[in-house]
């Protein structure tokens, strides 16, 4: 069977792309790492035998690898994120000429409404969630952030007039014609590169995010970011980085409007703080004249990463046109996301704080600098290829005590030694780093987890890991209130 197009893994991202593709006429091939009995056994097969009732015509499986001869019966391979763009089968699948695409890409091109795109290390779910709770029924919060994007595209309300999208650099590796009405960069520091051969490669994929936009178009950057300075000033030169060979040079013929933010100084253009009297206020500026927004007092954004997270939400809405009142409004309403600098819980003076999705260095070392007292930092998981020297530095600056867990556990030590900083503890196991915290601060302080690590040496996801926090910190409650019956005291 000659196909349209080859499915290249079957987890969300793949059987939304597979759907989309097959109800548009297209025939498939349908092909997964995984045997027949393991996919049989994924929450996804119900969904995937539908499918198959449906389009058997136009479906051929081929299920326990992916032999590089399916590559001469299509003209194109649909891309699940992660799967990395030097794999020996997308190598020979762009020296054939196959078109490489992913779900963000169709998503774009299924989309009915213009689309808010956001992107950068650190910082993108929080702007996309707080600019979904400012556009409220008008808005349609995905992408990176919860279910494929293309599923929710296809199936949008009349009141929704703008698509908002967390876009993260392995679906940006695989668009071609993906052009966001507004493009948001939060920041840009060292990550994944256990999966991009590089940071320069890593800077190249997030940059795509830019690479169709023109002068109808706004592209916003984090002023206090030198990543993301670096490639405002590609944009404004018009001299993006060509990707690999087969995806479509950037567009040079004209610059989108220019848009900064800032929680440290005034800007040209876009949002910032200002003083007034006693009060710290949101300023909009327009040709380095500022206007008053509204006093800053909105206890859902902490520290200040999260403040500059508010601000790209609200540079971004100013864009679209929505009012001062109903931006504060939101952020007044606004709640953290789960396992985002999340309380879970308090026993004799120590607070727990739940970052699980504090998955690389800059993002924990934020979380690190936004407590105050005495600090106990929870770190670690799978490696992913970094160096941890400058995270080192930044917990002996911080004063802390730091437990290790997972893989990552050798290389930070290693780098904590090389400094002469003593304080840390090789936990290995979350379940023995909590507890271990908890007795070292006695009775006042913080108990933070900020891994700076993905989770899949010991969990699931970032989720996982976060509920797994929660509840060792609930049964270190239970335990202490049993201790105080014991002792016939009172437990309120």
């Amino acid at each position: 069977m000659k196909a349209d197009s080859l499915v290249l893994g079957l987890g969300l991202s793949g059987v939304a792309a597979a759907s989309y593709l097959l109800e548009r006429g297209e025939s498939l091939i349908l092909t997964d790492q995984r045997g027949s009995e393991a996919l049989e056994a994924s929450p996804l097969w119900g969904t995937l035998q539908s499918l198959n009732d449906r389009f058997s015509d136009r479906i051929e499986w081929e299920l326990g690898g992916h032999p590089t001869s399916l590559l001469t019966r299509c003209r194109r391979v649909v891309v699940s994120p992660g799967v990395s763009l030097h794999n020996d089968f997308l190598v020979e699948a762009r020296r054939l000429g196959c078109e490489l695409v992913g779900e963000m890409e169709l998503a774009w091109e299924a989309s009915p409404r213009p689309l808010v795109a956001v992107t950068g290390t650190n910082g993108k779910s929080t702007t996309c969630s707080a600019l979904g709770e400012i556009l409220g029924v008008h808005g349609l919060v995905g992408g990176n952030i919860g279910k494929p994007l293309l599923d929710q595209v296809r199936n949008v309300s009349d009141e929704v007039e703008w698509i908002v999208a967390e876009v993260s650099s392995f679906q940006l590796e695989t668009v071609h014609q993906f052009h966001p009405r507004i493009a948001l960069l939060t920041n840009l520091t060292p990550d994944h590169l256990d999966h991009h051969l590089d940071l320069e490669e890593y800077r190249s994929a997030k940059s795509r995010m830019f690479a169709q936009m023109n002068d109808q178009d706004t592209a916003i950057f984090c002023l206090d970011d030198p990543g993301a300075l670096e490639i405002c000033a590609m944009v404004a030169e018009m001299r993006l980085p060509n990707w690999l060979d087969g995806f479509p040079e950037p567009n040079r013929s004209s610059v989108p409007k220019i848009l900064s933010y800032s929680t440290r100084q005034s800007v040209e253009n876009g949002v910032a703080f200002i003083s007034q009297g006693q009060d710290r206020w949101v300023a909009s500026f327009l040709d380095g004249q500022h206007r008053p927004m509204f006093v800053w007092n909105f206890p859902g954004f902490p520290g200040e990463a999260m403040e500059s997270n508010a601000l790209a939400a609200i540079c971004a809405a100013l864009e679209i046109g929505v009012s001062d009142s109903k931006i504060e409004a939101a952020l007044r309403r606004f709640q953290p996301l789960h396992y985002r600098m999340e309380r879970s819980g308090e026993i004799n003076g120590v607070t727990f704080i739940n970052d699980s999705k504090a998955t690389n260095i800059a993002s924990a070392l934020s979380s690190v600098r936004a407590v105050s007292g005495p600090l106990c930092v929870i770190v670690g998981g799978k490696d992913k290829g970094v160096d941890y020297s400058a995270f080192a530095q930044g917990l002996a600056d911080s004063g802390s005590r730091i437990f290790l867990i997972g893989e990552a556990s050798t290389p930070i030590a290693s780098c904590l030694r090389r400094i002469g900083y003593k304080k840390f503890e090789e936990s290995v196991e979350l379940d023995r780093a909590l507890p271990d915290a908890y007795k070292n601060l006695g009775s006042e302080g913080t108990v933070l987890l900020a891994p700076a690590c993905s989770s899949f040496d010991q969990f699931e996801s970032a989720e996982h890991r976060g509920r797994e926090f929660d509840r060792l910190v609930g049964d270190l409650i239970a335990n202490q209130r049993g201790q105080l019956r014991c002792k016939g005291d009172v437990v309120k």
